[in-house]
């Protein structure tokens, strides 16, 4: 089966963008430019090649890669995992922030760091969405399979580790369904 493309959204377009001009911005340049070795590079018969490798340390691990596998990274994140996306006054203001906001991160480490604030920003709304459904559960119950079918966005979250609260809550409403 070929994948479908996803529907064109415009606030993912419009962050993106705003993200590729701040990749450019001398805040960012400046970050890269703070740390900087130059390595030998040799070629396959070898001879040494014209060119040295550069390499940047990560402020994380410190470890030292390849500019390829750099980013620079906002410490206090752009979208805030306690309040989300605000506005997009908000989201300028925390993207073009002071430079003591900014670091050199690898690739692993930027990775990791964007994972856990995805799974904080996630677990903060399904459980804010799960309040509410439990408020409105006695009136959702009278249409069970409707309810099966809204908890079941989160008991499929199975493999998303930090979310088995959210799930352990979910299985339970679900139970709770059965036994009515």
């Amino acid at each position: 089966m070929a994948k479908t493309k996803p529907k064109y959204n415009q606030n993912s377009t419009i962050r993106g963008a705003l993200r590729r001009a701040f990749a450019r911005s001398p805040a960012v340049q400046d970050v890269m430019a703070a740390s900087r070795r130059e390595v030998p590079r040799f070629n396959k018969d070898g001879s040494r090649h014209k060119k040295n490798w550069v390499q940047r340390q990560c402020q994380v691990c410190d470890t030292w890669v390849s500019t390829s596998k750099m980013a620079v990274d906002h410490i206090d994140p752009v979208i805030s995992v306690e309040d989300g996306f605000q506005d997009w006054n908000e989201f300028i203001a925390r993207l073009w922030c002071d430079p003591t906001n900014l670091q050199r991160i690898c690739d692993t480490c930027h990775d990791k760091k964007t994972q856990e604030e995805r799974i904080a920003r996630l677990l903060k709304q399904y459980t804010e969405e799960l309040d509410d459904i439990e408020k409105k559960f006695n009136i959702l119950k009278k249409d069970p399979k409707a309810l099966r079918k809204l908890l079941s966005k989160y008991t499929a979250k199975k493999k998303t580790i930090g979310l088995e609260s959210v799930v352990q809550r979910a299985l339970i409403m679900k139970d709770n369904l059965k036994k009515i």
